[in-house]
């Protein structure tokens, strides 16, 4: 096939009439479910993209959705989980047409920088916030008008998205179990992210009450999501009186640096220590030994939420307020049963 997808081109592509594509294209909510999968899935698959300049001056809109990561730049731009939502929130406003506007704290220690612009001036259609971006992020974002979906958790009664972090602790902490693990030391992350937290410490602690076993109280340190922080928190946990046969840090950057501790002081991985982590990030697969982590599947958490909100601003918004995506335990060589005792 030569030059540029058209309308028609993608019509015979899907099965279906030019004009049906026109429909699903300016999102008309008379358009079946099933034909709307049809006609997106042909502009995939012919990279077709619709005219925005034409449908914002047929519909008033901008065909533009805001994107706030409340972090800073450095950090936002580094991280794995980050990097794959937004994209694949791209990939999916791009099939439907609409363009990506990212935006990132203005004041690096202020969360709720990352999204004034947006009350300042109006330039976007609708907005994707990920979690952390601060109270008073959605209801100033509510007063300004703007049709929102949270990415993460929230305790507003908006629509969110997000993987099952629960799901995924219980997964790596029943296979630390089932390798014969008992004191397992935990790395839990950043207040901001409590929500998030307290499902992954449900999961870790569901799996010891099925297990009929007890979580070690004294095995709990907290870290920021950086390796400088798992690697205070394993120097902490390693010191104690009877340290742990097993460390599972909150995120793969916390788990990196609690390796690195073992290393530096003489432990081996996994001989005499296993390290699992969460997020499943690029490195975790390059890492020696290669790193034990929960995949969230990041990139369908991002078209999942993108697809809720240009729903919603198309009159078609779901049924339930929380979506939840599945996470997946990637079992690898940083995992193995605990030593022998003496």
């Amino acid at each position: 096939m030569s030059g540029r997808p058209t309308l028609r081109t993608v019509a015979a592509k899907a099965g279906v009439s030019h004009q049906t594509v026109s429909r699903v294209v300016n999102g008309d909510p008379t358009v079946t479910d099933g034909i709307r999968d049809k006609v997106l899935s042909a502009m995939r698959v012919l990279d077709y993209r619709p005219s925005a300049g034409a449908r914002a001056l047929a519909s008033g809109r901008t065909e533009v959705v805001g994107v706030v990561l409340p972090h800073n730049p450095g950090f936002a731009f580094s991280n794995d989980h980050l990097i794959r939502l937004v994209g694949g929130a791209d990939q999916e406003l791009a099939a439907r047409g609409y363009g990506l506007l990212l935006s990132t704290r203005e004041v690096p220690d202020d969360a709720a920088s990352a999204h004034r612009r947006f009350t300042r001036r109006r330039q976007v259609d609708g907005l994707l916030v990920e979690a952390g971006a601060g109270g008073e992020a959605l209801p100033a974002l509510r007063s300004a008008g703007y049709p929102t979906v949270v990415i993460g958790y929230t305790d507003e009664d908006v629509y969110r998205v997000h993987p099952d972090d629960e799901g995924g602790a219980y997964a790596v902490t029943q296979h630390l179990l089932a390798l014969g693990h008992r004191r397992i030391g935990v790395v839990n992350g950043p207040v901001e992210n409590r929500l998030a937290m307290a499902a992954r410490l449900r999961g870790l602690r569901r799996a010891f009450a099925d297990a009929r076993r007890t979580i070690p109280d004294d095995l709990v340190e907290h870290g920021d999501f950086t390796a400088a922080s798992g690697y205070a928190a394993a120097g902490r946990l390693m010191t104690r009186p009877e340290p742990p046969t097993a460390i599972f840090a909150f995120n793969d950057s916390m788990a990196f640096g609690a390796m690195r501790w073992l290393r530096e002081h003489g432990r081996a991985l996994p001989t005499d220590v296993s390290v699992a982590g969460f997020d499943d990030t690029t490195a975790a697969e390059l890492v020696d030994p290669a790193l034990t982590s929960v995949s969230l599947h990041s990139a369908d958490v991002g078209r999942l939420a993108a697809r809720i909100l240009l729903d919603v601003l198309d009159g078609r918004p779901p049924a339930q307020r929380e979506n939840v995506t599945p996470s997946t335990l990637e079992v690898r060589a940083s995992t193995a049963p605990p030593p022998m005792p003496n």
